[in-house]
């Protein structure tokens, strides 16, 4: 991941922290009470990681980060610094991957590279920082470049995951604000639908209404017919069928 840093302060002073799971106050106290402090931290994270493998894997890398700080026999500082640079990037992380079950591949790949960085980080730190004075004092220039490095890898390191989670979270946010709008389009178009269908319904309330009264209309005036022909034909029709009966006993005697 690449991604712009903001300007930062020196590494034993870091400016705010992002939002994290777990907060760890070390604002006083003396350097060899920080392991303790850091391990029932740490502790309890591996133990929220248990269905995370990645984290719970960076987890023990930082552990052990926190044991040489606590057995270093020099540089101690620059060792509890290391230490805690390594915690707030698992914090990170661990703020980030809020559903373990669906991390991202590019999130995985990331954990795994911090992962084999923090197994470098631990190897170097044992060379520089649980030798005698004597090869302490040998390599003293080497040994301060080699912190500055490692220094330096763990912010661009704990820069780059924060980025990437202030982009995630941007991301998310797009999302449901998506979802909410497509939300909103469905209501909208139920609505029309339900005004449509209120006046189709009236509508066809009209149309039927129009058929009964046209039947109803048709029914008197086929009565009144009804009426006027049994009062006009019907007895010229009996006087017809009686000749015509009479007419035809004459015929045949």
């Amino acid at each position: 991941m690449s991604a712009p840093r903001a300007p930062m302060a020196p590494f034993t002073s870091w400016g705010t922290k992002p939002r994290v799971k777990l907060k760890l106050s070390l604002k006083s106290g003396p350097a060899r009470a920080l392991p303790d402090i850091l391990s029932t931290s740490l502790v309890a994270l591996k133990e929220s990681a248990d269905a995370f493998p990645p984290l719970k894997s960076a987890v023990g890398g930082v552990l052990a980060l926190c044991d040489i700080a606590h057995r270093a026999k020099h540089s101690k500082a620059a060792a509890r610094d290391i230490a805690l640079r390594a915690k707030e990037i698992l914090e990170v992380i661990a703020d980030a991957v809020p559903d373990p079950s669906a991390i991202p591949p590019p999130m995985l790949h990331d954990i795994e590279r911090f992962k084999f960085l923090l197994n470098d980080i631990r190897s170097q730190m044992e060379g520089m920082m649980l030798t005698s004075v004597l090869s302490r004092l040998v390599r003293l220039n080497r040994n301060e470049d080699a912190l500055q490095s490692i220094k330096a890898r763990l912010d661009d390191v704990y820069w780059d995951f924060l980025a990437a989670s202030g982009l995630r979270v941007e991301v998310q946010q797009g999302t449901i604000t998506a979802l909410q709008t497509h939300i909103v389009d469905q209501q909208k178009h139920l609505a029309w639908q339900q005004v449509q269908l209120a006046e189709q319904q009236a509508q066809t309330t009209i149309a039927v209404r129009m058929v009964v009264v046209g039947f109803s209309r048709f029914t008197v005036t086929m009565i009144l017919m009804l009426a006027v022909f049994k009062d006009t034909l019907a007895p010229d029709l009996s006087r017809t069928l009686y000749y015509s009966k009479h007419a035809f006993f004459l015929a045949h005697p």
